[in-house]
């Protein structure tokens, strides 16, 4: 689907379809969240200058759904595996293709998934991963770049306190 835009409203269209996954453990009663620190060859209408933290997510391949392809990329990118649990929301991104001189329009669905244990699963993509860590919410939050990922990050916070009282 990559090559193919899907019509959305406002005479936009897709170009891109990802997704991915914000990813959480639970270590000695505290809740730690997955960021990757990553530099993109995309720039934003921000132009981010340097690295970003952000959540793991990519690309969907051929015959590939959302789920898988965000499972996929939490392991690729964060080298962790996990457990989906719930989808939390999409986001829109809006890139400058800089090599095709082109806007590109990006729907990224996220799921809020578990953490299960470590993966070396070798990482092949123009996107360079320089760090992934575990923070706490107030950390994610800070170092996040993206504002409409901070919104994300409360959405999972408050589904998972919601999983946790079940």
């Amino acid at each position: 689907m990559k090559n193919e835009a899907v019509k959305i409203k406002e005479g936009l269209f897709y170009d891109e379809r990802s997704a991915g996954g914000i990813v959480f453990k639970e270590e000695k009663g505290k809740i730690y969240w997955l960021l990757v620190k990553t530099i993109s060859s995309y720039k934003t209408k921000k132009e981010n200058k340097g690295p970003v933290y952000k959540f793991p997510k990519g690309h969907l391949k051929p015959g590939e759904f959302l789920k898988q392809a965000a499972l996929r990329e939490v392991e690729e990118e964060g080298r962790v595996k996990a457990n989906v649990l719930t989808k939390i929301g999409s986001n829109n991104y809006i890139l400058w293709d800089a090599e095709n001189r082109k806007k590109i329009i990006k729907k990224v669905t996220f799921f809020l998934m578990e953490y299960v244990g470590q993966s070396n699963l070798k990482y092949y993509d123009s996107e360079i991963v320089l760090e992934r860590d575990w923070y706490t919410f107030e950390e994610a939050s800070e170092k996040l770049e993206y504002d409409s990922e901070k919104v994300l990050l409360r959405k999972a916070k408050i589904r998972l306190e919601s999983l946790m009282r079940k």
